[in-house]
C-alpha cells in the first residue's frame, strides 16, 4: 500500500499543527478586526492587516458540505473506502470554512446542518490530524 500523504509545517501553518498535536484546533485570528484567517494567509483577508495572532477555536461547527470517496488511489486512504471528507463551518465566524475526514460515523448519516464537533487522529509522532464526529443530538 502507498504511503499516506502527511502535511508539511512551514512559517504559516505551524501553529495548527503543533495545536492538533495537543489536540487543540488553532487558527490565525486579526489582531485588529478579531476576524479568523483560515486557511492561514500572511494577511487577515477582512481587512488586509498582517498582524496575526494564533487562537485556539471551540473545535464545534456544523456540517457545510461533503464528498464521499468510493475509488481507489488516494494514497493511505484505499482501506478506509468509502469515506468521507467534510467541509465544517466553525461556530466563531460565518464561512469560517476547514476541512477534515469523518470519524465514528457513516457517510449515509450525514445532513447539511449537522453539528459536527472535532476529534484528532495521531498518524505519527509528528502529525496528528484534526478531524470530525457527529454530535449526539443532531442539527443545530
Amino acid at each position: 500500500m502507498e504511503q499516506r500523504v502527511l502535511p508539511v509545517r512551514d512559517a504559516l501553518n505551524r501553529h495548527y499543527w503543533d495545536g492538533a498535536q495537543q489536540e487543540k484546533l488553532v487558527l490565525l485570528a486579526c489582531n485588529h478586526c478579531h476576524a479568523f484567517v483560515h486557511p492561514p494567509r500572511p494577511f487577515c483577508t477582512s481587512c488586509g492587516r498582517t498582524e496575526l495572532a494564533p487562537t485556539e477555536v471551540s473545535g464545534r461547527g456544523t456540517l457545510y458540505s461533503w464528498s464521499v470517496m468510493y475509488s481507489g488511489g488516494n494514497p493511505g486512504f484505499d482501506d478506509r473506502l468509502p469515506f468521507a471528507v467534510l467541509i465544517v463551518e466553525l461556530d466563531e465566524q460565518e464561512r469560517l470554512l476547514t476541512v477534515g475526514n469523518l470519524v465514528d460515523a457513516s457517510p449515509e448519516d450525514l445532513e447539511i446542518g449537522a453539528a459536527v464537533e472535532v476529534c484528532f487522529e495521531k498518524v505519527d509522532d509528528d502529525v496528528t490530524l484534526p478531524q470530525w464526529r457527529l454530535v449526539a443530538g443532531g442539527a443545530q
